[in-house]
């Protein structure tokens, strides 16, 4: 089966190398190399069908069609005899055609059938078919590691219908990713430019790093923001010294993962009655619990511009507005209902999908 697979990607590229966008860099040369050894071989053949024609057809002055049967006859060692009547120089011509051929012939057939039956191959059209995929996204996250923490931001992402893409150096993660999920996903070093515009920079909407050395995460952040300088940047922190040093190389927000586990266990000490609320609305029961951050320039003109009160927009939406963003960064939790929603803000809202699935509809432009 791998070899008829094999067969029929390989005569698609045969004549020509194509402009690919992106090839796989471990498995390019390979490839390639696999291609050219295939042309060459099939090359050798058709001059060695060539010289035999043209010898039979000048000494034994056959038709064209009866020279280049008698070549193949002779090339490919069948025995079927002399299809044409052979002279004496035309017998000495064919003993020198054989002999040159037998081992010419045995290396080409070898070395097609060596190449038709590669498993690499059937790895790097995997490979190529998941790239032709990545570069059809746009406004998607790349997701920098693949480990505790990012395996669960990719399966949120899943449940949020986000597209996304992970950078994986790490060939058993790469397995991993390969057997258990439909991940699309790259194999390389995320601190590399190259493998970052391999997945897409450029049109990408946000990137979330979750490498374990802050020094690689700080490295990573501070390439993203030069060449995407709207790209929405999220990076896990482990030491708090550097945190500081992320926010300065361009990260708009930095997450500690046991800062927040911890404040977590905290809380149940003190506040245990409150650990179902806070399960439900990190969505690790079967319940989803959206939090949303919306643009109030996105609301309908009937909410813009005038209180909360006057619009009526929480009675409406028939969901809670929990905070309110100024334009200069600063929050307001539990805003008032005189509060004028003008277009410089942002409100957030918390629902189930339904309820965010209404509060689109009534409340949001189209």
């Amino acid at each position: 089966m791998t070899f008829v697979l094999n067969l029929l990607r390989l005569g698609m590229w045969f004549f020509w190398l194509p402009k690919l966008k992106y090839v796989p860099k471990d498995r390019s040369k390979h490839v390639f190399s696999a291609i050219r050894r295939l042309r060459s071989a099939v090359y050798l053949l058709a001059i060695a069908v060539l010289v035999g024609t043209l010898g039979f057809r000048l000494i034994e002055h056959t038709s064209w069609f009866s020279s280049y049967y008698m070549s193949l006859v002779t090339l490919s060692t069948v025995g079927f005899g002399e299809v044409i009547p052979l002279s004496h120089t035309g017998r000495v011509f064919t003993s020198f055609l054989i002999l040159f051929n037998i081992g010419f012939f045995a290396y080409a057939i070898s070395t097609i059938t060596s190449i038709f039956a590669d498993n690499d191959l059937d790895d790097f059209f995997a490979e190529y078919n998941m790239m032709e995929q990545i570069q059809k996204l746009k406004g998607h996250t790349i997701v920098c590691g693949y480990g505790r923490h990012s395996s669960e931001v990719c399966e949120e992402f899943v449940k949020e219908q986000v597209p996304f893409v992970v950078i994986e150096i790490d060939a058993k993660k790469i397995e991993l990713m390969e057997q258990e999920t439909n991940y699309l996903f790259l194999e390389g070093d995320a601190t590399d430019d190259e493998v970052l515009l391999e997945a897409g920079i450029l049109r990408a909407a946000a990137l979330v790093v979750t490498l374990p050395q802050d020094a690689n995460n700080l490295f990573v952040v501070l390439s993203a923001r030069q060449i995407n300088p709207e790209l929405k940047i999220i990076s896990r922190l482990n030491n708090p010294s550097d945190e500081l040093k992320l926010r300065r190389a361009g990260a708009n927000h930095v997450v500690m993962p046991e800062r927040i586990g911890g404040f977590y266990m905290a809380m149940l000490v003190n506040n245990s009655d409150l650990g179902e609320f806070f399960t439900l609305i990190s969505n690790i029961g079967a319940r989803r619990v959206v939090f949303e951050e919306i643009a109030v320039t996105r609301l309908k003109p009937a909410f813009q511009g005038r209180t909360m009160a006057e619009s009526s927009i929480q009675l409406v939406s028939k969901i809670p507005i929990l905070a309110i963003k100024y334009p200069d960064g600063q929050y307001q939790l539990n805003p008032n209902e005189d509060v004028l929603l003008t277009p410089e803000m942002h409100i957030v809202v918390l629902g189930d999908t339904n309820q965010i699935d209404h509060f689109t509809t009534a409340v949001l432009s189209a």
